[in-house]
């Protein structure tokens, strides 16, 4: 079966398609969802928040904006979450 047959039978049921797969295929799109499925299709795969795998990226960034001093360090600790004690601990490596 051709890429083209199969996107035109998901595109015109996509009511067929079972949650939540029916949500990842209207977030990714036909491309996107191929490339998922080609690479963990049969696996059981757990899938942490965004926020635990990007959280050493975050932690780092909100750093570097309280030494920067260009926002209060309150400001920094709201923009990402965190409260100005535990930016404070972070910045002083506690």
């Amino acid at each position: 079966m051709s890429a083209n047959a199969i996107k035109l039978a998901a595109d015109s049921n996509i009511d067929l398609i079972p949650p939540p797969y029916d949500e990842l295929y209207k977030a990714l799109g036909f491309e996107a969802f191929t490339v998922l499925f080609d690479y963990l299709g049969s696996q059981h795969v757990y899938i942490p928040s965004m926020r635990n795998i990007l959280s050493d990226a975050i932690r780092a960034q909100a750093i570097k904006e309280c030494e920067s001093n260009v926002i209060s360090p309150e400001a920094v600790a709201r923009k990402y979450g965190y409260t100005a004690r535990h930016l404070r601990k972070m910045v002083n490596g506690k």
